[in-house]
């Protein structure tokens, strides 16, 4: 999944629980897109600099159970008024189903290798060639994508973000006015 969708998915989905979920409305917004994005922040770079070109993989060790009770518990018992961002940086294993991805998601339990890419035109060289070719060959990615910007125009909608003073205020406080 591209980074505006998974920062979209978990806006709208955080907008919409702060109804149900009191603790949610004092949420900064820029944290909660910053934390639906940990993983990738972590890994891609690492992907970049050496991994993907050695293994084969972008989904590193920050897409992995056990970074991520380990992520969890740390902020829970430091820091437990950081719930909320935790529970977007949680998130990303919903949104990219990373149980699917065995070696990844519960390493180091399936041996020390992350999982490779094999899906028929995913595999390149080049880890930009790689997501270039994934999503012009395979068409089944697009509707997640396409949900992203469905998310991510219910939620300029409900907010009026397309407000310019809303938007403003959205960027400078992390917050959205009732």
């Amino acid at each position: 999944m591209l980074p505006q969708s998974h920062i979209a998915y978990t806006l709208a989905a955080f907008d919409l629980a702060k109804r149900w979920v009191p603790g949610l409305r004092k949420t900064d917004y820029r944290l909660v897109a910053l934390a639906a994005m940990g993983s990738d922040l972590i890994d891609k770079p690492f992907a970049v600099l050496y991994f993907y070109r050695r293994f084969k993989s972008a989904v590193l060790l920050a897409h992995s159970l056990l970074f991520y009770l380990t992520a969890t518990v740390a902020v829970l018992w430091k820091r437990s008024n950081w719930w909320p961002y935790v529970l977007a940086f949680n998130g990303h294993i919903l949104l990219d189903r990373l149980w699917l991805f065995n070696d990844t998601f519960y390493w180091p339990t399936r041996g020390w290798r992350f999982h490779t890419w094999q899906k028929a035109g995913s595999e390149q060289e080049d880890i930009g060639q790689a997501y270039w070719r994934a999503f012009t060959q395979r068409p089944e990615l697009w509707g997640w994508e396409v949900g992203g910007i469905v998310a991510a125009l219910w939620f300029i909608l409900r907010n009026r973000l397309y407000r310019l003073e809303r938007l403003r205020s959205l960027m400078r406080t992390g917050r959205i006015d009732a």
